[in-house]
């Protein structure tokens, strides 16, 4: 059976040593004398989202040439193979590693190589979702244009980066453009801004929402009612692309046991499990499968294969 993990982001999952390496290799002053490389980017003891994404100015600046891409982007893809993962859909933001030496399509072409690689030896099929970062519009605007430019050599479009103050519709025009040249969208919504922030990604376009636990905010669980977006997300089986370990340590949620995730497949939402950033997290989707069970999650890992029906891959 396939499966499949819809929600991880390229530049959150570096292996350790691979950083450690490049930043070596690229003379990367920051990373050179750090002994305990896992240590230095495990952000679970993060005070808010900002600081968690704080980390990502390191493994971005290792990100800058051809060649660093291309290893960065195969590792990615052999690791969620050797966990048994058939498909593999990866985020980044394409800006960050735009310089003198790579355009926007470069940077394209060397993340596509290394999934082709990996696709070559172990058969895993990768794709590329583009992220703009929502908290400068003219990034948004600029990588839009992009994925539209170069819509055959990915298969999505999202906005990252810090969620309150920055609500979709800010980006309506970009997401017009890019439903009306068939680019399938994913935006974040509902992790770090509430239900509002969801019905908005959804009145934008998206097919799937990133994270979107807090849809709870929206359901009675006494009375078993759901308010209009909760409704909405029910009925049109919108997938929800959610990270448990991810939401502990940006503070969403004090422990794991407070998160909603057995609540939301109890009322038969279409649930995804997915790693999100993989080195800041200190995790692996077997990780979050085990963490799944021990919420008492039966048969954590169907998850996987209902991902994979979910998955932008299959409409390539």
């Amino acid at each position: 059976m396939n499966k499949a993990v819809l929600h991880d982001h390229l530049d959150g999952g570096l292996r350790a040593s691979t950083a450690k390496e490049l930043a070596i290799k690229d003379n990367y002053l920051p990373l050179i004398n750090v002994d305990d490389i896992e240590s230095f980017f495990n952000r679970e003891s993060s005070e808010s989202l900002e600081d968690y994404l704080e980390a990502f100015v390191h493994t971005t600046a290792l990100m800058n040439s051809y060649e660093n891409l291309e290893r960065i982007a195969f590792e990615a893809a052999e690791d969620m193979h050797n966990e048994g993962i058939t498909h593999y859909e990866s985020r980044y933001a394409p800006l960050y590693s735009v310089n003198s030496s790579l355009t926007p399509k470069d940077v394209i072409d060397a993340i596509n190589s290394g999934f082709r690689q990996a696709e070559e030896l172990y058969g895993i099929k990768s794709g590329l979702i583009l992220c703009g970062m929502r908290n400068d519009i003219n990034n948004v605007k600029q990588v839009s244009e992009i994925a539209i430019d170069y819509k055959e050599k990915i298969i999505g479009f999202d906005i990252a980066g810090p969620e309150l103050n920055y609500l979709p519709s800010l980006f309506s025009d970009e997401f017009n453009k890019l439903i009306e040249n068939n680019v399938n969208l994913t935006i974040h919504a509902g992790e770090g801004d509430g239900v509002n922030s969801i019905q908005e990604a959804l009145d934008n376009g998206a097919k799937r929402i990133g994270h979107g636990v807090r849809i709870i905010e929206d359901i009675d669980l006494e009375r078993g009612l759901f308010g209009p977006t909760a409704t909405y997300i029910y009925e049109n089986n919108i997938p929800l692309e959610i990270c448990i370990t991810s939401n502990i340590h940006t503070n969403m949620y004090s422990d794991y046991k407070e998160h909603p995730i057995k609540n939301l497949l109890e009322l038969n939402f279409a649930v995804t499990i997915n790693t999100d950033n993989r080195l800041m997290s200190n995790t692996n989707i077997s990780k979050e499968i085990t963490i799944a069970e021990k919420l008492d999650i039966k048969n954590a890992e169907k998850i996987l294969e209902d991902s994979a029906s979910y998955s932008f891959l299959n409409n390539i």
